[in-house]
């Protein structure tokens, strides 16, 4: 969560143009996760420090005239992790961890598109039978019990294997879920976010891109 001490904000805020759009900002919501655009609302100058001084997204309704919290009614709150102004200084991106849905209509995002299952999606699900605790689920039976994730992963890691070296591309596709999903059990079970990974990859890019410039 980023949570910023109020003179930093206040001098944030001063940056901004609220002028071009009648004392407010629009804003742009992406996911930390998986870059996804979620939603995009309005701030006013209120709304940017109770966003930036909490660590949890506010708006300004342009219809109900006041600032409402994200998630207030239903508990899916936007935690901030980044933010970017634009060059113009008169819109921010932010990026968030989402809980629960994005849009009031019940889907994880505002904008409509094409339903997918991305590896994120895996992961929520995984975290969620994580917090669940349900004695029931393979997933959470799984992350009680390093040593049989240990064992899937080697286990899954030599289906793979032979799925490429003896079978064909359906097998292989499969067996490479197999081993992800209890990678992603791993991940969860030392409590490492994506976020986390997606640092790491930016940052091994970020210097091979700068060996190669050299």
């Amino acid at each position: 969560m980023l949570k910023l001490r109020t003179k930093e904000v206040e001098k944030i805020s001063k940056v901004l143009n609220f002028e071009k759009c009648y004392g407010l900002v629009p804003v742009v919501v992406q996911s930390i996760e998986n870059k996804e655009v979620l939603m995009q609302a309005f701030m006013s100058k209120e709304a940017v420090v109770k966003t930036l001084t909490t660590g949890k997204m506010h708006y300004f309704s342009r219809s109900r005239n006041r600032i409402w919290k994200k998630g207030e009614e239903s508990g899916n709150e936007q935690i901030v992790e980044k933010f970017y102004i634009d060059c113009d200084d008169d819109c921010i991106l932010f990026q968030v961890r989402q809980i629960g849905n994005t849009c009031h209509t019940g889907s994880k995002t505002c904008f409509e598109q094409d339903e997918i299952f991305t590896l994120n999606d895996l992961y929520q699900v995984i975290n969620e039978r994580k917090s669940q605790k349900d004695k029931n689920s393979y997933t959470y039976k799984l992350l009680k019990n390093k040593k049989k994730i240990f064992e899937k992963i080697r286990e899954e890691s030599e289906e793979l294997i032979e799925a490429s070296e003896k079978k064909g591309k359906k097998d292989i596709v499969w067996e490479a879920c197999d081993l992800l999903y209890h990678t992603l059990v791993l991940l969860a079970k030392e409590n490492i976010t994506f976020s986390e990974m997606n640092d790491e990859l930016w940052r091994r890019h970020s210097n091979k891109r700068k060996k190669l410039k050299k």
